[in-house]
């Protein structure tokens, strides 16, 4: 099995997911984070796992309840929506690092989730959308403790 093959990879949705990560990983090192705010540990992993699942899912094709692009059409779609929502993402994260406010972290929580989600729904990927959806819940809770811990 030839280890690059087009149908293990999808590079698109990598270049989608490294774009998405680096800000996140910017983020975690260049501003501290008390963890005790989150008194909820398994929420903590539900974001994690939704997180990097869908990370993992994007770009990986595993071929377990996956169907691909059904036509032409929705493989053009996604590539224009996910580049149009990543560049949106990319500023909400901006925003965030220059002065954070609740709406932007909201809305940086959703863009990403519908990133996720879209992906998994367009791409007949089942587990991707299960991820995405896993994130969303996940997220929310981590955005909703960190925003009441910097007010």
């Amino acid at each position: 099995m030839d280890f690059f093959n087009a149908n293990l990879f999808n590079w698109y949705g990598l270049a989608f997911a490294v774009v998405l990560l680096v800000p996140d990983i910017i983020y975690m090192k260049s501003h501290r984070i008390d963890r005790t705010i989150f008194d909820n540990r398994a929420m903590l992993y539900i974001e994690r796992i939704g997180k990097y699942c869908s990370i993992f899912l994007m770009a990986i094709n595993i071929g377990v309840l996956e169907g691909g692009f059904t036509k032409p059409i929705m493989e053009t779609f996604w590539l224009i929506a996910t580049c149009i929502l990543t560049v949106l993402a990319l500023v909400l994260w901006f925003l965030c690092f220059n002065r954070f406010s609740k709406l932007w972290a909201y809305l940086l929580t959703v863009v990403t989730a519908i990133i996720f989600m879209m992906s998994g729904l367009l791409q007949v990927k089942t587990l991707l959308l299960t991820a995405g959806v896993v994130y969303l819940i996940g997220q929310l809770y981590v955005t909703n403790k960190y925003v009441k811990s910097k007010q």
